[in-house]
């Protein structure tokens, strides 16, 4: 076996045969060299695992391939920690099979994480293009360092995109939680709760936007099946998560913390139009943090984040009485600025299937 590489692109595939020859070649054209591509077949039904295999006989000292028993289908998870836990780097990069780098990633993240000791795992953002590899004007992530804290961001948002983690804090951190769609969400939060990260400027790839992307929910989902689907994908996120916050010992134990996953669970739980859960969910927040209650300009913060006039209203219920955030200003500005967002955008965007 070649000697052990510095860089494990971790690459999971399931029926993407349309677009692996593209998301492989970006990678074997890096011109960073000390790499391996660990690839992990889901139990694909389309030409998905011949393509692969092609292209080990191909490249043998760089690209391995692995399935699953039988072939099964296991889910993104499972595919990503079988690639994971083969990984020999000492940098782990995961990669969509449906995405593109551009040749100069690695090389800059890893001269990025070599500049940088006191940073164990390094984000940015990716161009997008669409399933025929054109050209988008939008980009996917975002600069999170201005944010007084990432990991709270991070639980209001699934912004993180590409990522390189030093492999050490990887295995400390442990693998992909089973069974979750968006198990990168739920990794991003418990790796940030314990590791400091750094952002690397310009966009180092492309996210290809199609039909059946996975790794985030959808831009702008055709159905309210799916859209509703989406939301519980990602409410059953925060209630492992928060299973996770009560025998946590890092920043994820918090109580802080612990209340901003109860509100976020609290959120999707309300644009799933299940009253009784949200609302327990809601009052959850301040068991979890009673100084919350006192902090009205913590709150207020996080509710103008979701800018809506319903969920402002559940927090308020969850408040309770007397409601002394009357007598607070900057409470009463925030909910004011939601409520004026809330007026404007009714005015000029068609209402979709899910309001919030």
């Amino acid at each position: 076996m070649p000697a052990a590489p510095l860089v494990s692109v971790c690459m999971p595939s399931y029926n993407h045969a349309r677009f692996l020859p593209a998301a492989m070649d970006s990678i074997l054209a890096q011109t960073f060299r000390g790499f391996e591509l660990v690839v992990a077949d889901d139990g694909s039904t389309d030409n998905s695992l011949e393509i692969l295999q092609s292209y080990a006989k191909r490249y043998p000292d760089v690209v391995r391939v692995l399935a699953h028993l039988g072939h099964q289908n296991l889910g993104i998870s499972e595919t990503m920690n079988l690639a994971t836990t083969e990984a020999r780097g000492e940098y782990w990069c995961g990669h969509a099979s449906d995405d593109v780098s551009y040749p100069d990633r690695l090389m800059r993240q890893v001269e990025f994480m070599d500049m940088h000791p006191e940073v164990e795992w390094t984000y940015g953002v990716i161009d997008s293009i669409d399933k025929d590899g054109a050209p988008l004007r939008e980009q996917t992530g975002a600069d999170l360092s201005g944010f007084p804290e990432l990991l709270e961001r991070l639980i209001l948002d699934n912004c993180l995109t590409p990522v390189m983690v030093r492999m050490k804090c990887l295995r400390e951190v442990g693998l992909f939680e089973p069974g979750l769609k968006y198990s990168d969400w739920e990794y991003w939060i418990r790796l940030a709760a314990r590791y400091p990260a750094g952002f690397l400027p310009g966009a180092v790839g492309a996210y290809r936007i199609h039909e059946n992307n996975t790794g985030v929910p959808p831009h702008n989902p055709e159905t309210l099946e799916v859209a509703l689907e989406n939301i519980r994908s990602c409410a059953e996120v925060f209630a492992k998560l928060r299973r996770k916050a009560d025998g946590a010992t890092d920043q994820l134990g918090r109580p802080r913390i612990k209340a901003l996953l109860d509100l976020r669970r609290a959120v999707f739980l309300l644009w799933l139009r299940d009253k009784s859960k949200s609302s327990r969910a809601a009052e959850d927040v301040f068991r979890s943090d009673p100084t919350l209650r006192h902090d009205l300009q913590g709150l207020a913060s996080y509710l103008s984040h979701f800018k809506s006039l319903r969920v402002a209203g559940m927090m308020i219920r969850a408040l309770g009485f007397p409601p002394s955030w009357l007598a607070d200003g900057g409470f009463m500005s925030a909910l004011w600025q939601i409520g004026t967002h809330r007026f404007r955008r009714r005015s000029s965007i068609p209402a979709g299937p899910v309001q919030v």
